[in-house]
């Protein structure tokens, strides 16, 4: 497996997993949509996008977008869009692009933040300094 910054060539096949991704959170198809909103990503260079490579395919991807953080005081990678085809889930992928995220943490120095799908305020934050995993709400810090 091959995990690298996506490029313009990736765009048609990384549109088609936003869509599923999208579709797995409730979403409705919207491939034209996905397309546009991908292709200017990569043309903006707004976010960082990390694509799985598997016997030469795409077969999955973390989006990181920049930001800041009121809270941390800091900068950091906000991301909430990971996404593995059903054929190759269970086999650590997902886990290799979190963690290729957390480099990019390590490597500029600033915090990575993921925003969990579960309708509650919970977050988990991942600090570039030894990348350390903690879970926090808006009232506690906790590591886990």
């Amino acid at each position: 497996m091959l995990i690298r910054i996506a490029i313009d060539e990736d765009l048609s096949t990384l549109s088609t997993l936003f869509d599923e991704y999208r579709q797995s959170l409730g979403q409705a198809a919207a491939i034209e949509d996905s397309h546009e909103f991908m292709r200017s990503r990569l043309l903006e260079n707004d976010s960082v996008i990390f694509v799985a490579i598997v016997a030469k395919q795409v077969v999955g991807f973390i989006q990181l977008y920049p930001s800041l953080s009121s809270r941390f005081l800091k900068p950091l990678w906000y991301f909430d869009d990971l996404y593995v085809v059903e054929p190759y889930r269970q086999k650590g992928i997902a886990t290799s692009l979190v963690e290729k995220a957390k480099e990019l943490a390590d490597e500029t120095n600033v915090l990575a933040v993921c925003r969990e799908h579960l309708g509650q305020d919970g977050f988990l934050l991942l600090e570039s300094v030894g990348t350390k995993l903690t879970g926090f709400s808006d009232t506690s810090l906790v590591s886990l």
